[in-house]
């Protein structure tokens, strides 16, 4: 079965005094936000937390995107703004070192 998923990973860390916060903020992400990243394709997004490090692993499908999306800039740069006041390193990508498939 062929797939046009693309999977991502990213790497961020917190500021020390903002882990509570970004947890909540993630407990409570408006409806409107998730449903621009199923939109775009996001098929599975999932956010690890080990001490202030975050792991981000997306997989996206082009094919599943809508092209021609309304995006409400306001609510995802309030999002944006909100998040981002927890990093101290914003997301990076992670780079792959070892894979075993089937």
């Amino acid at each position: 079965m062929a797939t046009n998923r693309i999977m991502e990973v990213k790497v961020a860390q917190l500021h020390p005094e903002q882990v509570e916060r970004y947890e909540q903020l993630h407990r409570d992400i408006p409806a409107a936000n998730e449903k621009h990243m199923r939109e775009a394709g996001i098929v599975s997004l999932r956010i690890f937390r080990e001490g202030l490090t975050l792991f981000m692993i997306v997989e996206s499908d082009p094919s599943q995107a809508i092209p021609d999306r309304v995006v409400d800039q306001q609510l995802e740069e309030a999002w944006h703004r909100q998040t981002g006041e927890c990093f101290s390193q914003i997301w990076q990508d992670a780079v792959e070192v070892y894979r075993l498939d089937r």
